[in-house]
């Protein structure tokens, strides 16, 4: 080559290399705001569903603190896959949740205790988006065992996507696999990209999938209804556990009329 050509080809591989760093500092997606799905409209969702069951309203200012907990977790940890169950760090996120969960119960202070209970909502919410477990149960309500990483050593179909590249760059044609797959959307696509399995809003490469031929839902509406029912699930053990600080939140529906859930959807419009 010329010493011109040469030079091209140098700074080419520079820019390459700038956009590729530059990528890797964005932060990690999650149910975002293009939606219409997000974490504020899930978690939303679940403390209507979660009051119903408990038979308890919760006061407005405890949900508040929740919700920016678990907004918290991509502002404050946006490059912490644990936090996102990105890059197959499934086992990593497993120790983050359960480590979150525990310190929500046992902080001395309400509010970190509360946002603490929030961004442990968050990685439950995540690995539904992140991951392919609900293309490897289509409209079946099963929960994944997220507080039981154990369990997944034997779910070899399970997986997250990568979202450091590092890891795929000399696997191209594996990672391509997952974006091939039109049918079939279950299994295990080795070096597949957070891209590829992500389902954070609806137009994303995934989440235009429908879940069954002919059924309207989609692979993003599916993974948000399994992220809700998770979180309804993980307040209802907090509550039966007597975590301190959401037994503080609770009012009994007579003096609230029944109307706290809706009080805040009011007040907290995005």
């Amino acid at each position: 080559m010329s010493k011109k050509t040469n030079f091209i080809f140098l700074k080419f591989l520079v820019i390459c290399f700038s956009v590729y760093f530059a990528v890797s500092l964005n932060p990690l997606r999650a149910f975002g705001k293009k939606g219409p799905h997000t974490h504020t409209s899930i978690t939303q969702e679940a403390f209507g569903e979660f009051m119903e069951k408990a038979d308890w309203d919760l006061r407005l200012d405890c949900m508040e603190l929740i919700v920016q907990g678990n907004l918290r977790a991509d502002s404050a940890y946006m490059n912490n896959d644990a936090y996102h169950c990105d890059n197959n760090n499934i086992l990593g996120c497993a120790d983050r949740f359960r480590t979150l969960k525990d310190d929500a119960y046992r902080e001395t202070n309400y509010i970190t205790g509360l946002m603490k209970l929030g961004m442990a909502l968050h990685i439950a919410q995540d690995f539904y988006s992140h991951s392919n477990w609900a293309e490897n149960y289509p409209l079946v309500g099963i929960l994944a065992p997220i507080e039981h990483p154990w369990v997944f050593l034997s779910l070899k179909e399970i997986q997250t996507g990568y979202y450091n590249l590092l890891p795929i760059v000399d696997h191209t044609e594996e990672a391509g696999h997952c974006f091939d797959a039109e049918e079939g959307l279950n299994g295990h696509y080795t070096f597949a990209t957070h891209a590829c399995l992500n389902k954070d809003a609806a137009d994303s490469h995934r989440s235009l999938n429908l879940v069954l031929p002919g059924v309207p839902i989609s692979y993003h509406d599916w993974a948000a209804s399994l992220a809700k029912e998770h979180t309804v699930q993980i307040l209802l053990e907090q509550f039966k556990d007597k975590n301190p600080h959401l037994l503080t939140c609770l009012t009994p529906k007579v003096l609230s009329f029944s109307c706290g859930g809706a009080a805040y959807n009011f007040l907290r419009q995005d």
